[in-house]
């Protein structure tokens, strides 16, 4: 077993952490509140090749491997959280289109993608009757003549109100019983694509989320893959971004821990400092023990997909694991930090805050348990790991 990283690799993950110090960390404020400012940066984060690091190079990509990936993800959600949502998304779709993409949409979006003239992507699953239920979408898409007429609502939609392109999920026609669910992309301008609102989060500022409502018409080779596959895509692409939110929820996490260190060496009380109280020295080595082990997680299903293994169980164990350690550390911070850990002055509050929805996007951590639970009760007795 090898657990070094190869220079490649290590060169992305410097790329992003001085990326991140530069451009990110000095402007949390203003990335929060001033949207020109914010599109400013996916310029820069476009032009760096942050926004295809899943994409093959034959394809116009950035993509070294899935490690070097999570690794520049973690360290861009170190800084910022919400920024890291946007790559982990942008990248999702990107990747999707590479994968699924006619030859005509590759040459078409990639190279947009990387010009930064279409960025921020979006992925338009979620919908206000259907969350971790994706057949259950309501949204319908109506052959009309060479066209599709795609009628229905998304619900919190990762920087919907921005995306310049998005993959949309729809239920079509089918010749068998039920409908099935295809994808299509959806450029800005289009006729009857309307954001009907803005939500005013709790955490993870820089990212908007959004509701929209669609009646739009688009042609048919506007469709990614082949009628019907939208399911087969959805899926793909949800198991590549667990591993991105597996990566970000390491970022909170040790982020929060550093910040937590830090204070407890500064801070003194009753004469000394308050890390050498055995209770925070205790907490202190639990978080660094659960964030050790959630980084394993995260290789091992970023090394499996690399090797073109089956990695579902995988990415669902290291987002389960990740976003809920990430939730225990930003909460233990906090609680180290006292009452100065509260206020808005205190990275700690932001780091409690952003933790918090790593457990519900991607797939709830309910969902997560039904995914490995299954594969439990499914697997043969002498299936391998």
């Amino acid at each position: 077993m090898n657990f070094s990283f190869s220079q490649e690799q290590l060169a992305v993950e410097e790329k992003a952490k001085q990326f991140a110090e530069k451009e990110i960390s000095p402007f949390l404020s203003e990335l929060e509140f001033d949207l020109v400012f914010r599109q400013e940066l996916f310029q820069k984060m476009a032009r760096e090749g942050f926004f295809l690091l899943t994409v093959p190079k034959a394809h116009g990509g950035n993509f070294t491997d899935s490690l070097a990936y999570v690794l520049a993800m973690k360290s861009i959600a170190k800084a910022d959280a919400g920024i890291a949502v946007t790559i982990a998304v942008t990248n999702m779709v990107a990747e999707a289109i590479s994968i699924y993409g006619s030859d005509f949409q590759i040459k078409k979006y990639i190279p947009k993608i990387a010009a930064g003239e279409c960025i921020p992507l979006a992925f338009a699953l979620t919908e206000p009757l259907a969350g971790s239920d994706a057949k259950s979408i309501q949204t319908f898409a109506k052959t009309i003549g060479e066209e599709y007429l795609i009628e229905g609502e998304k619900k919190f939609i990762t920087n919907g109100d921005l995306a310049k392109l998005m993959i949309v999920l729809a239920k079509t026609e089918s010749d068998h019983t039920s409908s099935e669910i295809t994808a299509f992309l959806l450029e800005r301008p289009t006729d009857g694509l309307e954001v009907i609102k803005k939500e005013n989060k709790l955490g993870l500022l820089t990212a908007n989320l959004a509701s929209l409502r669609l009646r739009c018409l688009v042609s048919k080779d506007q469709l990614l893959g082949k009628k019907g596959e939208g399911l087969k895509i959805a899926l793909r692409s949800l198991d590549s971004g667990r591993i991105g939110i597996a990566a970000q929820s390491i970022g909170i996490a040790e982020a929060a821990y550093e910040a937590a260190l830090k204070f407890a060496k500064e801070r003194h009380q009753f004469g000394h400092a308050i890390c050498e109280n055995q209770a925070i020295a205790f907490s202190l080595a639990d978080m660094k023990v659960k964030l050790s082990c959630a980084e394993l997680l995260l290789y091992k299903a970023a090394w499996l997909r690399d090797q073109g293994a089956p990695y579902t169980l995988e990415a669902s164990e290291a987002k389960l694991y990740c976003s809920e350690i990430a939730n225990q550390i930003a909460g233990d911070a906090l609680q180290i930090h006292g009452g100065y850990g509260y206020v808005k002055d205190c990275s700690a509050e932001k780091y409690f805050r952003d933790a918090r929805v790593t457990t519900l996007y991607e797939g709830t951590s309910e969902i997560q348990r039904l995914i490995i639970s299954r594969h439990i009760l499914n697997a043969t007795p002498d299936a391998k790991r």
